[in-house]
């Protein structure tokens, strides 16, 4: 069972990982309150159980910069549900700001175990496909290591070009956390945060698909 990304990040927020702030909209009256609280620019989101890949179904609008934009945009992905999914649910958060862009996966894998995989996110996951793997359990030390098996994270970790540093011990955390989450929940199978939004002074999960054993 896939969880829907609003519900994703509600079950990741309750187990300490830095989620995005997110709201539901029902209406593009609610979106404009919910934007007016965050300050624009803002992003409308599908978020959706049975289209996980959102962007390749037109389900994400980013940059949104005033009601009117907002307005259009609430317009769009409510005609998109209608003809994707009609139990899909829009949400707003705000536009993330500048950093490194990083994957974090898990899954549980029926040879070995449960896998922990991390790796340069966003659209650079499958061009380059820098990635390390840990079998878990693991301890900061195997994390560490871990980072060390990436091509870029000598660059990444002192800034590359015009991204700010990004700092190791706050990257160690994050997988210590989604470590401990997963290893707490033998229901969740499969885990994908994708992209994190690294800097030097902050760590965001931007978007988060979850996929549960049924019960």
């Amino acid at each position: 069972m896939i969880l829907p990304e609003h519900e994703a990040n509600r079950f990741l927020t309750a187990a300490e990982i830095p989620m995005i702030s997110l709201r539901t909209v029902n209406s593009a009256d609610e979106a404009k309150q919910a934007a007016a609280s965050l300050s624009y620019p803002v992003v409308l989101k599908l978020s959706s159980a049975l289209h996980t890949h959102k962007t390749e179904v037109g389900g994400v609008v980013l940059n949104i910069a005033d009601d009117q934009q907002l307005e259009e945009a609430f317009g769009k992905l409510r005609a998109l549900r209608e003809r994707l999914d009609p139990r899909a649910i829009v949400i707003l958060e705000p536009m993330a700001g500048s950093g490194a862009e990083f994957f974090v996966g898990f899954q549980r894998h029926r040879q070995f175990g449960p896998v922990l995989t991390f790796g340069l996110g966003g659209i650079t996951l499958e061009l380059f496909k820098d990635v390390a793997f840990r079998l878990l359990p693991a301890c900061a030390a195997d994390f560490r290591e871990m980072l060390s098996e990436l091509k870029a994270w000598p660059k990444m970790r002192s800034g590359f070009r015009n991204l700010p540093p990004v700092d190791e011990e706050r990257t160690i955390r994050l997988l210590e956390q989604v470590t401990a989450c997963v290893l707490d929940h033998p229901e969740i199978l499969e885990l994908d945060l994708n992209p994190v939004l690294m800097g030097a002074e902050h760590t965001t999960v931007l978007d988060a698909t979850i996929i549960l054993e049924r019960s």
